[in-house]
């Protein structure tokens, strides 16, 4: 049994491409069909069945076939002779994301687990696709195809990790590590220049690929949208990557060149971490429904730390740039202080809930940000035994776990890192205290960064607002007020404030959202509540040759 789909958008000013499902059916048999409600690399509900209209099913001459809807995207059918079946819907692909679809005049791009059915309980079942596009189109997808140009999933666990882009204009660039072909493919205005482009990049993926020993494809696709607006996200599949970046025009300033390395090292880490390395969980992703892990750290702290770090190791980023980047995910865990409420464990588990939301105040930590916190301090502590370093776990974790197909847990991860030093009280201690508790980790990166000849540097003067009276602001709105300053007992999440900063105090007046005006002053204390955190570089070797092992 085979399932084919037919792709086409016969009005792409509307945004609803037209899909159709064909299956012949030997033997009488219920069919089940779903719609995923959620993509792999963002653990949350999103509903794509929400997407979908003209929904109907009928037989080879047409005739209706009786259906029911048994969940919000699931549908069943209940078939009495051998027959084919045709399912036909519309889908409404007008979100510009690097996880989604999106049509318009200019192209067809689609993720398939948006808007592909799953044919339930046949988990081997092979699925073609032809995705009908305009003659003056190029187009490119990272499924295989056939001599006819037909792309060819051999599970729906295979489609739903692929990607297809269709457009007037497409820009293709290649260039290769030992056998392995990447192809980085552009639809948008490109305003860099191509072989420093393609240096940059074939530095950190040789870098990698000469960490993990080997690369797990023969080739990769750099999928960028360059966007007029402002835009970042990125997202992973096996055999490539989407990233949507905006506005193309600012890729011409070295500021937003290094994002765009960031952004690309990062997915291409991936490619292990994440794609293949994975917790029991997820080796076999369930779409149906959520899929609880308190790996987080590893799948997204890991790679954000790693991601940065290549390209320092490869040249991609010289040391102060590293810094730089590196002093950002430390100032972006430091101000969310829900580590004191919540575990990044925990905070892992509840991605579900509300791990992409800024939620209430102070109630879990950023997976990504205070993930790469800790998986820098665990690098520190490695490296410090001279025993080993998070770059040789991760090529172990590959060999024990990606490269056989087997799944972890948490305990077992944690085993790997463990039976590399010969004393493990201080790592025993780092689990319990910064992974599965909820102690102040940034007292322990203070203390373990002047081993690799770093310190970490407060800035207590550039915004005292943040600094010496705990309150964060955006165009005047507070956004955020630290529960150990005393403005937490008068000020509220936002309200309008304007203020006037004496030496030994402060002047705040400003608006409450009910419209009530308020006026209070607060002494200058000892405290330090938000300070922005640089690193300095102290010691006479290179910070580079430092993670060359």
């Amino acid at each position: 049994m085979k399932a084919y789909y037919h792709i086409k958008s016969t009005i792409r000013a509307s945004q609803f491409i037209q899909i159709e499902l064909s299956i012949y059916l030997e033997s009488p048999q219920k069919l089940v069909l779903q719609l995923p409600s959620w993509r792999p690399g963002r653990y949350q509900i999103a509903d794509y069945a929400k997407n979908i209209r003209s929904f109907s099913l009928t037989d080879a001459q047409d005739s209706p076939i009786p259906f029911e809807k048994s969940q919000k995207n699931r549908w069943e059918i209940s078939i009495q002779n051998p027959t084919t079946i045709l399912v036909r819907y519309d889908y409404y692909a007008a979100k510009m994301d690097a996880g989604s679809c999106w049509v318009d005049e200019t192209q067809i791009y689609l993720n398939f687990i948006n808007c592909c059915l799953e044919v339930i309980d046949f988990p081997q079942l092979t699925y073609e696709l032809n995705v009908e596009i305009p003659e003056e189109f190029q187009s490119m997808s990272t499924l295989p195809s056939d001599s006819e140009g037909q792309l060819i999933a051999n599970s729906f666990q295979q489609l739903a990790d692929s990607t297809f882009l269709a457009a007037s204009q497409l820009t293709q660039w290649k260039y290769e590590v030992g056998s392995v072909e990447f192809h980085c493919w552009f639809k948008g205005e490109i305003h860099f220049d191509q072989a420093k482009f393609l240096k940059a990049f074939l530095k950190f993926s040789q870098r990698q690929i000469e960490d993990f020993g080997e690369f797990p494809e023969q080739e990769y696709h750099f999928i960028f949208l360059l966007l007029p607006f402002p835009h970042y996200h990125g997202v992973e599949h096996k055999r490539g990557t989407v990233i949507t970046f905006g506005p193309a025009d600012s890729l011409a300033e070295p500021s937003q060149m290094e994002e765009l390395l960031g952004v690309s090292s990062h997915e291409l880490y991936h490619a292990w971490n994440v794609c293949r390395i994975r917790p029991n969980e997820l080796l076999t992703y369930d779409f149906s429904q959520e899929t609880y892990t308190r790996a987080g750290w590893i799948l997204e702290g890991i790679t954000t730390y790693m991601g940065d770090l290549y390209l320092l190791k490869s040249g991609g980023y010289e040391p102060e740039v590293y810094l730089k980047h590196l002093s950002n995910s430390i100032n972006r865990a430091s101000r969310n202080l829900g580590w004191q409420n919540y575990s990044i464990l925990e905070s892992s588990f509840d991605l579900w809930l509300d791990g992409y939301e800024n939620g209430i105040p102070e109630r879990k930590v950023n997976i990504y940000a205070h993930g790469a916190v800790i998986a820098l301090c665990l690098d520190i502590i490695l490296l410090k035994s001279k025993q080993s370093s998070l770059t040789k776990i991760m090529r172990e974790a590959w060999q024990e776990f990606g490269k056989p197909n087997q799944g972890y847990s948490t305990d077992s991860f944690w085993n790997i890192i463990l039976r590399s030093m010969e004393d493990q009280s201080e790592l025993d201690l780092f689990y319990k205290n910064f992974i599965n508790g909820k102690s102040n980790i940034f007292h322990k990166l203070e203390q373990l960064l002047p081993v690799i000849g770093l310190e970490l540097v407060q800035d207590l003067e550039s915004n005292p607002l943040e600094s010496k009276f705990g309150i964060m602001t955006l165009k005047n709105k507070i956004i955020k007020v630290h529960p150990e300053s005393p403005t937490y007992r008068r000020l509220m999440i936002g309200d309008e404030i304007y203020y006037n900063l004496a030496e030994k105090s402060i002047a705040i007046q400003g608006v409450q959202s009910d419209g009530n005006e308020f006026s209070f002053i607060f002494p200058l204390g000892e405290e330090v509540y938000f300070p922005t955190y640089s690193l300095k570089l102290t010691s006479k070797i290179g910070l580079r040759e430092k993670w060359m092992s």
